[in-house]
């Protein structure tokens, strides 16, 4: 069995303004394996959004611990969880926040520019991530040129340029047609079946959620469910995704 890349252990987040203090996460454990694909559901407020960012490095938790590959992340200065986000984590976004008028070149060598990689070496990196999204004939398209699902598709190639350990897909479909929608899908389950990566995916669609081999639910800030999706599905492009 593969071995665990996350764990976090009572992980409780609350937010503080002035005197009023918004508990998120109420004591949180979770195991994630390598090579898994999750899918987080929950409704609105359920705190989804909130863990994904804690265990993506783009927030910290308020008490508990987290482990990332057996590493304690839990007490890391921002600039020491910045360089984790930069080397292990890749983001797909449902807004998919390109730059608009930067090509999809510059867009996916983007998180390059804070690696020690050359200029030659960057570009080499971008055109394989571009490739692999099926994008090579956009790539000097300006980002706003593209359609929606091309430009998650950017994202998707943005996201995979580092050689990430884990892919976080914060409703990668939310903003897309069918079509589109089944295209992404199915470019994120082969990085996972084909390639061998982790993969988180938030979402609150049963459809998209589906895609996973395992799903947990979260309600109110706690996990209520966790457990094998005896219902996955396996993308095919003559299929609908269900909105």
């Amino acid at each position: 069995m593969n071995e665990v890349l996350i764990a976090i252990k009572d992980l409780k987040k609350q937010f503080e303004n002035e005197e009023v203090i918004t508990k998120v996460l109420y004591g949180i454990d979770l195991e994630i394996r390598k090579g898994e694909f999750l899918a987080i559901m929950g409704p609105s407020g359920s705190g989804k959004s909130t863990l994904m960012h804690i265990l993506g490095f783009l927030d910290t938790l308020s008490s508990g611990k987290y482990f990332f590959a057996g590493l304690d992340v839990s007490e890391l200065e921002d600039i020491e969880l910045a360089a984790m986000r930069s080397k292990q984590i890749g983001f797909i976004f449902q807004s998919f926040n390109l730059l608009p008028k930067s090509t999809v070149l510059e867009n996916v060598m983007l998180p390059l520019f804070y690696s020690n990689v050359s200029k030659k070496q960057r570009i080499k990196k971008a055109l394989e991530a571009i490739e692999s999204v099926g994008l090579s004939h956009r790539t000097n398209n300006l980002s706003n040129q593209l359609s929606g699902g091309e430009k998650q598709r950017v994202a998707i190639a943005r996201a995979l340029v580092n050689d990430p350990s884990v892919i976080f897909a914060d409703e990668p479909t939310g903003n897309l047609d069918s079509k589109s929608g089944l295209q992404v899908m199915k470019i994120i389950q082969d990085l996972n079946l084909k390639h061998g990566h982790t993969v988180i995916l938030v979402t609150h669609e049963s459809d998209t959620a589906n895609y996973a081999d395992r799903i947990i639910n979260m309600k109110d800030g706690l996990i209520i469910k966790d457990e094998k999706n005896k219902n996955r599905v396996f993308a095919d492009e003559n299929q609908e995704l269900k909105k």
